[in-house]
């Protein structure tokens, strides 16, 4: 039956993947077609193309196996592809595995683990909606120079961005793949994390726990989506969640991606929806981040509920997502685990997952097997220092962050000279940029010694436009060399010439960026936050009458960067993103600005920059 309605689903999914790019390339965003209404409340929900496929030639998926099950043993020296790595010894598959949730949802999971079948093993559980059957070659193989890497790092069985079963087996694990609620062949509505996520999260760690080959302990790895998952699974405390390792992943999904700022960037939740395939249907997290600019129940849902994660994590931060960075230091301050540690990498997630393997089995070991190992000894916290222009300093051992040593600063910006410094200006000025052209205009802070900025930067910025009642102000501190040239960090060794690369963020980082919607300007204590950096509720809107001078105080994204004596930060402002697009293939949001933003510095407006100096 299935031969026979092929053709109509190729033409169908064809169609619907042609409608979805229209709809994102022209600017709206949104692929809703539905609403519909799920405990109460009403959702959007995307156009959903089958699991059988076919994909966008631009996106580097496979169709989905069925849902039979089967179990095979995969022998040693087996190689998925040509180009991946072969198999160390010899690991049972078992090949879609069904678990039934609480309401009935039937999910379907791989399962790789060691052929003793005597072997009590622990479980290493990625959750993710990218596909149990897809790898990290598909994504990787669109990058520059792989990302680093190269095909044979990993054997092809991974799930993408996950834990590969052929590193993992043979220490004694098993690796557990899900495709979560409503991607694939799993069934129900795929959500944006939230108490869906707990619910399932739960459910399946405790029936792999109940399987007789497992020794009890579930432990949870993965980037980005296969991280936010984790904050959200352990939250709910199943009981026998062991150990979670976060490898960059957001914590709250209003003010680390959808509404950063209250600027709603509906862009990559919307994208998410043309390479997530279902046989429900799929949230429409585009037109839910426009449809809810302030805090709400629905948002309420997508923040994790990090007080309540009480298991050993070891969490992974960098400066270089466009999307995780500030999720993940929040979500090591404010977990309530006794045993945590966070190590902050100097290059691209995808590579430092890769490079990190061993230190993550120290972890694992430890917590997972009862091994011990000199785990407990590891610093509490672990800092890159980037320099830019030469090679990162990684590992700097510090027993808190940020760093105790680092001093908030004030640096003064005079816009007569285009310059900040310790001293204030005495006399106003204004600097001025076209925003709704999304122009920029820029500060240049020139050290006088080598010095090291460790932590949230802070600034109060006067600004003012006479062409509307909102400003949508952006900021990115970029690194000069002693010669007034930018430098950007490389985030992981290329074989290629950098000049014939096009400038992506996830291989070129200028720096922390920030951003703030002026109507949603309010600042209100938490202590989620850290030293020195602002919070704002996001509960209201404040407009600002055309023409009136507003006082914009807004933290970029955390900063860990050495410049040596005559070196500069340049903090340029504008009306649009000013970091590079994290892929060629994620549309850009669209400027809401109008007209021009003036920034008026000195006399009784302080306009300033609060950096974490240290010496």
């Amino acid at each position: 039956m299935l031969a026979l309605l092929s053709p109509f689903i190729f033409i169908r999914n064809a169609i619907l993947n042609l409608f979805r790019v229209y709809q994102i390339l022209s600017g709206k965003n949104s692929i809703v077609t539905r609403r519909r209404e799920l405990d109460g409340k009403e959702f959007d929900y995307t156009i959903v193309q089958r699991p059988e496929g076919p994909f966008l030639p631009a996106l580097p998926i496979k169709p989905a196996p069925g849902t039979e099950y089967a179990k095979t043993i995969i022998p040693k020296g087996h190689r998925k592809e040509p180009c991946f790595k072969a198999l160390d010894q010899d690991m049972i598959f078992e090949q879609n595995v069904c678990i039934t949730m609480r309401d009935g949802i039937k999910l379907y999971v791989d399962i790789y683990r060691p052929v003793q079948e005597d072997l009590k093993c622990p479980v290493i559980m990625a959750w993710g909606p990218y596909g149990k059957h897809l790898n990290n070659k598909g994504m990787l193989s669109t990058q520059p120079c792989y990302v680093g890497m190269k095909t044979d790092d990993y054997s092809g069985y991974e799930n993408f961005e996950g834990p590969d079963p052929a590193f993992w087996v043979p220490r004694g694990y098993a690796i557990v793949n899900v495709d979560i609620r409503g991607s694939w062949h799993s069934e129900g509505f795929l959500h944006y994390w939230g108490k869906q996520e707990q619910n399932d999260g739960w459910d399946v760690t405790e029936y792999l726990a109940a399987l007789p080959w497992c020794n009890g302990k579930i432990g949870m790895s993965g980037n980005s989506w296969l991280a936010i998952s984790q904050w959200h699974v352990a939250s709910a405390q199943p009981p026998h969640l062991a150990a979670i390792a976060p490898w960059e992943g957001m914590s709250d999904g209003y003010r680390d991606q959808h509404r950063r700022g209250g600027i709603p960037s509906p862009a990559m939740p919307s994208f998410l929806g043309l390479i997530i395939p279902s046989v429900g249907l799929i949230e429409d997290g585009g037109s839910m981040a426009t449809k809810n600019p302030f805090w709400n129940e629905y948002w309420d849902d997508k923040k994790a509920d990090l007080a309540k994660i009480t298991v050993p994590a070891y969490v992974v931060a960098s400066y270089s997502s466009k999307f995780h960075v500030s999720g993940t230091f929040r979500g090591f301050k404010n977990i309530s685990s006794k045993n945590k540690w966070l190590r902050v990498h100097a290059t691209q997630e995808w590579y430092d997952y890769l490079q990190e393997q061993e230190d993550l089995v120290k972890f694992f070991d430890y917590f997972l097997k009862g091994i011990q190992n000199d785990w407990p000894s590891t610093p509490l916290v672990r800092l890159s220092i980037l320099r830019h222009n030469k090679p990162p300093i990684t590992n700097v051992p510090y027993s808190t962050y940020p760093p105790p040593e680092a001093v908030p600063t004030k640096f003064y910006l005079d816009a007569s000279t285009s310059k900040g410094s310790l001293t204030p200006p005495k006399k106003g000025a204004t600097k001025t940029y076209q925003a709704g052209e999304g122009g920029e205009t820029h500060f240049d802070i020139i050290f006088d010694k080598k010095t090291t900025l460790a932590g949230y930067p802070t600034l109060l910025l006067h600004m003012q436009c006479h062409d509307s009642d909102d400003l949508d102000v952006f900021v990115i501190l970029r690194k000069l060399d002693k010669d007034g040239k930018q430098v950007d960090h490389v985030n992981y060794p290329c074989s290629v010439l950098l000049e014939t690369i096009p400038k992506r963020n996830i291989t070129f980082l200028q720096g922390p960026t920030g951003v703030i919607r002026a109507s949603h300007r309010e600042v209100v204590e938490s202590q989620e936050t850290y030293p020195g950096e602002i919070f704002h509720p996001h509960t209201k809107e404040e407009k600002v009458e055309p023409g009136t001078i507003v006082a914009l105080k807004f933290s970029t994204w955390p900063i860990g960067t050495m410049y040596d004596e005559g070196e500069a930060v340049r903090l340029s402002i504008g009306g649009r993103d000013l970091g590079y697009p994290e892929d060629s293939a994620v549309p850009v949001d669209r400027n809401h600005n109008k007209g021009s933003h003036i920034i008026h510095t000195g006399g009784n407006l302080d306009s300033h920059i609060l950096l974490p100096v240290i010496s």
